[in-house]
């Protein structure tokens, strides 16, 4: 049972927006993945036979996922139809061999009918693969391996099924990898790598307009940007040093920074949860809100969005400066 959302319902506003900037007109889905060794123990990527191996990934080549994976992973091996409810039905014909008054022994007769249907269009399946590579290794208590996963099929924007086979491939790679992205089919490593780190921009705190409309860049007025603006709010209350706000990938942040070592962020699209992150935030922020769940609470305080959590934050700060302001005495 895979831990990520196995599908998505249209392809994702920031990929439309990269496609714009692209100028070649072959693209790749594809998607990098920063994986820790326990996770790939625990068997979360077998269905593409990635499994542990003296302490290493062991990552074929390439793979077709199993059909049982999802529901597009099922159509890449067996193929799909489509009934054509948009165009006028057809006249079908069925028949069977029935028996000559009820007993085979007399012999038999073919009974026909008719019935208005719809067309049926079946689709031959792709099968498509998809590439896996390993590109470096963090080492550490739980090593994690940077993998790259590219469904192995090139696309050509100008081709006129080129939005549905998109479509089609975000999707096998969402619900096998648990993300997707775009790159331009001449992409080089560099241009893979810099997916997953996440560049930070330093925003001035009394700039409340201009910084939520970089933070909000792109996304139109509904309950999430609301949310965003209120948690903006409440962390320039607490008056910090400057605001931040970055991208890995499709997750977008932004937080607010009260020291050196003193962080606090939330993520724009699944903001359930604030992260106050301490001395080594530079490398906790490059991890997913899964890794960080998985792994031990080791320097940072997670602040669950639930009545009553604006307190709670403030009480960590407090406790914070109130430290500092003691270590300083000393």
């Amino acid at each position: 049972m895979t831990a990520w959302k196995k599908n998505i319902r249209k392809v994702p506003a920031a990929i439309l927006q990269k496609l714009r900037r692209f100028h070649d007109t072959q693209v790749i889905v594809a998607v990098v993945r920063q994986i820790p060794l326990s996770t790939i123990t625990a068997g979360a990527y077998k269905h593409l036979r990635i499994v542990e191996s003296a302490g290493t990934p062991a990552i074929p080549p390439f793979l077709v996922p199993p059909a049982r994976q999802g529901k597009f992973s099922n159509c890449n091996v067996r193929g799909w139809v489509v009934v054509r409810k948009d165009r006028p039905k057809i006249t079908k014909t069925y028949s069977f061999d029935s028996p000559n008054w009820g007993d085979w022994s007399n012999g038999s007769h073919e009974v026909e009918w008719s019935r208005r249907v719809y067309r049926r269009d079946f689709h031959s399946p792709t099968e498509l693969a998809i590439r896996m590579q390993l590109l470096s290794t963090e080492p550490g208590l739980d090593p994690r391996f940077i993998i790259k996963f590219q469904v192995a099929d090139a696309l050509n924007q100008s081709h006129p099924e080129f939005e549905t086979l998109l479509f089609f491939n975000l999707n096998l790679l969402q619900e096998n990898v648990g993300a997707c992205d775009v790159f331009k089919a001449t992409a080089d490593l560099p241009d893979f790598l810099q997916t997953i780190i996440v560049e930070w921009e330093i925003l001035p705190p009394g700039d409340r307009l201009g910084n939520l409309a970089k933070i909000l860049a792109g996304r139109p007025p509904d309950e999430t940007s609301q949310a965003v603006t209120e948690r903006y709010d409440t962390l320039a209350a607490l008056r910090p040093l400057s605001f931040i706000h970055g991208r890995s990938g499709f997750r977008r942040y932004f937080g607010a920074k009260f020291a050196e070592d003193l962080v606090v962020f939330e993520n724009i699209d699944y903001g359930n949860a604030a992260y106050v992150m301490f001395e080594r935030w530079e490398t906790l922020s490059q991890k997913t809100r899964l890794d960080l769940l998985a792994g031990p609470a080791d320097g940072f305080i997670r602040v669950i969005h639930r009545r009553g959590w604006q307190g709670q934050l403030r009480n960590v700060i407090r406790q914070y400066r109130e430290s500092e302001r003691s270590t300083r005495r000393k």
